[in-house]
């Protein structure tokens, strides 16, 4: 890994989590470190520590082509997911105080069962994590910037007539006054 590159974008994703945090649902801190991929369509992943991983060589390109949104919408997807493995842990430990504990389970069955995008397209977007996640990020991006031409949602997800689910999200950042 390139360590100029590592020192100049350091800052730039923690800023990006530091801005975000209070998006997330949860009090912790956002762990977080780069990882490198040859594949630049995997902007970042989430460890079982609960820890977000981002790609440097994603980050380093979205900036190449003048597209760095694109760094901020993923790393909220995996903010996402992170809190739903969060929400996963909690029924695990204390399912009596755990909200939903249905929602937990399918969240830890999808986790246990996951279905990645090279398996099956439609499947892995009907998976309510992927579906959520997208769901999530994408509303913080149009909740904070507004429409950005190279931000979308995947085309099957906008087949599914997901704006009610865009509407909920903002009502709720704008209720928050976030």
């Amino acid at each position: 890994m390139d360590i100029q590159q590592v020192e100049k974008y350091k800052p730039i994703i923690q800023n990006i989590i530091d801005s975000n945090v209070k998006f997330s649902c949860f009090e912790n801190k956002i762990e977080w470190d780069f990882f490198e991929n040859s594949d630049k369509a995997i902007f970042a992943k989430t460890g079982a520590d609960f820890k977000l991983y981002v790609n440097i060589n994603s980050v380093i390109y979205s900036y190449e082509i003048n597209e760095p949104l694109q760094v901020e919408y993923f790393i909220l997807h995996e903010i996402r997911h992170i809190y739903q493995k969060r929400f996963v842990y909690l029924y695990k430990t204390d399912e009596i105080n755990c909200p939903a504990p249905e929602l937990a389970k399918r969240y830890d069955y999808e986790f246990c069962s996951y279905i990645k995008p090279t398996d099956d397209l439609e499947a892995y977007y009907s998976q309510q994590i992927e579906f959520e996640a997208f769901i999530f990020s994408y509303s913080v991006m149009l909740y904070k910037y507004g429409h950005i031409n190279y931000i979308k949602l995947p085309d099957y997800l906008e087949s599914l007539g997901i704006q009610p689910y865009i509407d909920k999200w903002i009502n709720i950042f704008k209720d928050k006054n976030l």
